[in-house]
């Protein structure tokens, strides 16, 4: 979701050449209200002498607040005084404008920038005394990127600036671009640092006027850095009579076009939007209006971004609310098992939209698979739509390829060569896409091994991890997907490094991912031992492996079947627990007393250990081990992780339903299946989507297409497409 803050009443009048009259302003606003406007700029507290435009804005605002209650209003006051008149009229937010210009400061408010910078103070702290009732205090910096009264102004100033405003005590810090001079490079470098300096919930909107037609562009380069708000006005209209050559704010129409072409849903129906272009008019009609988009009309490939309602029964996913780092981002998966489409699943948590590519009509063949395998497609699928095509159909082909050719990422993990046959690969598909980025995972990177066939088990195997996992002469694989899974993410990792370097160049590239190299980095450590002591290192499944700490250990409890381990690292913790457990004889032995002697003697430390575990039961062993700061664990399995206490409080289980089992329905119809293993400045990655059932989304993607109803009906009808809905057909 972003946001787009309409600024045309305010900013929109304030240098137009003759006076708006009051009502025609307030059906002007209330067209906008209807069109879908939730965030509305509608006044300046200014003297009247000064602009006369603004000379009704107490009229305004308290009409504006009585007639459209669910409107976000906002209004702009120089000063303390004009924030205590804009409140009591009903605003809830007020602007305080402060000009990173030391020149426009004294031209726009009288005041040098250090005084407006401790008005902004005195506000904050009389909004403070009002308490519940109190308006959002909101520091707009004005001439951001340049000013025409001073020239440059230096970005170490707007952050050093914005700084002080945030501990002004402002709730918000905004950036303008007054005079419409920012370039998008201008605009990522000072927006990544004043969102750094102040932190991203203060960051507030982008204010971009277009005076040398760069907003459009300077926005999509702020959507990269994570903004996800922006001022704009009906008609272009705007400027600020105090900076010579401000002239036009971006175009409301033209912004809402992009963003929602772009796949952002700004809640905005931009037919109805341009229609308010006519209130407008009948108010101001002298003044000459801008936009693109409403001199050309709407294209014929437009469709506007749709956000899919949540299941009425999920209230968990409330978590994916909240802004995500990749929203905007398009992706295409050609996958199945786990480690491309665990990749796929790191990228849509994240925000990105996922377009799941499956084979018609049955879909991705993981989903049909049983044993150890029968949750891979419900843990791997979330967050993603599914587009279920018959690949070997003309039609189906030429569909994927028209999503290619759109997309920021396209990602797979077939054997080599199959993609290359669809006439998917790399050079196919960047030759239409100069910025596409290619991910594959595979079995192994470029070299003597690249085209064999690859399972974990098999990288397992020849990598040295099940060497180490197993006893010795009994190698044994690790009890999970282990290389696939972090394969998936170090894909997700180059995907971002090439995101970021595309914004340096404007070209995409492929990247590859390796299941045999993934499994290496995660055993170097071993490897790194072995060339250190010149020998191999004793496989993990050893009971005899020689530990350097006295305890390292799995212990039996007083309750059957109930196992603890628990470690001592430190001479500090080995004391404390000898003195919980009234092993003092253990403690205060002399040839105990250093690590390597504990080391040494643990095999007399185990039994006498052992023996006084094995009297006290688990729960209590965990909660003296707790007491103590030592690093203990249950031995717990699977099914008991849905019950666990931390991972239920700390959002890190999210609602999947899950597929059927080997007897028909589930055991579970929805279980909590763990979320990215991170935190987010804005919490923890939610759950938006349930994993789809085949081809769920096939209609409403191939619309975004470009195709038309009865293409996309003929399409269904033959075959190429499948769509199995949550719900009936009819509601497509």
């Amino acid at each position: 979701m972003v946001t787009v803050r309409e600024v045309g009443p305010r900013d929109g009048l304030q240098i137009a050449k003759s006076v708006m009259p009051t009502a025609a302003k307030l059906r002007w606003i209330g067209a906008m209200v209807a069109a879908g406007v939730r965030e509305m700029e509608v006044a300046s507290f200014v003297p009247p002498a000064a602009l006369p435009q603004m000379a009704d804005a107490a009229e305004v605002v308290r009409a504006v607040r009585a007639a459209h209650p669910g409107l976000q209003l906002i209004a702009l006051a120089p000063n303390l005084r004009g924030a205590q008149n804009a409140t009591a009229a009903g605003a809830q937010s007020v602007i305080i404008p402060v000009s990173a210009s030391e020149a426009h400061s004294r031209a726009n408010v009288r005041r040098a920038r250090a005084d407006q910078v401790a008005e902004v103070a005195r506000v904050v702290a009389w909004a403070r005394g009002l308490g519940a009732g109190a308006p959002r205090i909101e520091a707009g910096i004005s001439t951001a990127f340049g000013c025409s009264l001073q020239g440059v102004v230096p970005e170490a100033e707007v952050v050093s600036l914005a700084a002080e405003l945030a501990r002004a005590g402002a709730d918000v810090v905004a950036l303008a671009d007054t005079l419409g001079y920012a370039t998008p490079s201008h605009v990522r470098r000072l927006v990544r640092s004043v969102r750094a300096e102040v932190g991203p919930e203060r960051f507030g909107n982008l204010h971009l006027h277009d005076t040398l037609g760069t907003a459009l562009a300077n926005a999509l380069a702020a959507l990269e850095e994570g903004v996800r708000g922006f001022d704009a006005a009906l008609g272009g209209l705007g400027g600020c009579p105090y900076a010579p050559g401000s002239v036009g704010n971006v175009c409301t129409e033209d912004l809402v076009h992009m963003l929602e072409a772009e796949g952002f849903d700004t809640g905005i129906d931009l037919i109805a939007l341009i229609a308010a272009r006519e209130g407008l008019k009948t108010g101001l009609p002298d003044e000459p209006l801008h936009g693109r988009v409403a001199a050309a009309g709407l294209p014929r490939t437009y469709r506007p971004a749709r956000t899919v309602p949540p299941p009425a029964n999920d209230a968990v996913l409330a978590t994916a609310k909240a802004r995500l780092p990749l929203e905007g981002l398009r992706v295409v998966e050609f996958s199945h098992m786990v480690m491309g489409p665990s990749c796929g699943m790191v990228l849509a948590d994240l925000g990105a939209d996922v377009i799941k590519v499956e084979p018609a009509p049955g879909g991705d063949n993981t989903r049909r698979l049983t044993g150890l395998a029968a949750g891979f497609f419900t843990t791997f699928n979330r967050n993603k739509r599914s587009l279920c095509v018959d690949m070997k159909r003309p039609a189906g082909i030429a569909l994927v390829r028209k999503l290619a050719a759109e997309a920021d990422v396209v990602l797979e993990n077939f054997r080599p060569g199959a993609m290359d046959k669809l006439g998917l690969g790399f050079a196919a598909l960047s030759a239409a896409n100069p910025r596409l980025i290619y991910l594959s995972c595979k079995g192994f990177l470029p070299g003597p091994y690249e085209n064999r066939a690859a399972l974990d088990e098999v990288v397992q195997m020849m990598g040295g991890l099940a060497y180490m996992t197993g006893r010795p002469g009994e190698p044994m694989r690790a009890g999970t997907s282990v290389n696939d899974i972090m394969g998936g993410v170090f894909g997700a990792v180059a995907v971002l490094a090439a995101l970021r370097d595309r914004e340096a160049t404007g070209r995409g590239g492929m990247v590859q991912s390796g299941l045999f190299e993934t499994n290496m980095l995660l055993v170097a450590q071993h490897m790194a031992a072995a060339a250190i002591t010149g020998r191999n290192p004793p496989p993990f499944g050893d009971k005899a492996m020689p530990k350097p700490w006295p305890l390292y250990d799995v212990f039996d409890s007083a309750d059957p079947g109930r196992q603890v381990f628990v470690g001592t690292v430190t001479t500090t913790q080995w004391q404390a627990f000898c003195a919980e457990f009234g092993l003092e004889e253990l403690r205060d032995d002399p040839s105990l007393a250093s690590m390597q002697q504990l080391a040494a003697g643990r095999p007399r430390i185990l039994e006498r250990v052992s023996a006084t575990f094995r009297a006290v039961p688990q729960a209590e062993l965990m909660a003296r081990f707790e007491r103590l700061g030592l690093p203990f664990a249950p031995i717990a399995k699977p099914a008991d992780l849905f019950d666990d206490p931390h991972l239920n409080a700390s959002g890190g289980l999210l609602p999947v339903e899950m597929a059927n089992g080997p007897g028909g329905q589930p055991a579970m119809a929805v279980a909590g299946i763990p979320a990215l293993p991170v935190l987010l400045g804005s919490g923890r990655t939610g759950l938006r989507r349930q994993p789809p059932r085949p081809g769920e989304h096939a209609v409403e993607i191939a619309r975004e297409a470009g195709l038309g109803e009865a293409e996309i009906a003929a399409l269904l009808a033959d075959g190429t497409l499948h769509a199995e809905n949550r719900t009936a057909m009819a509601a497509e």
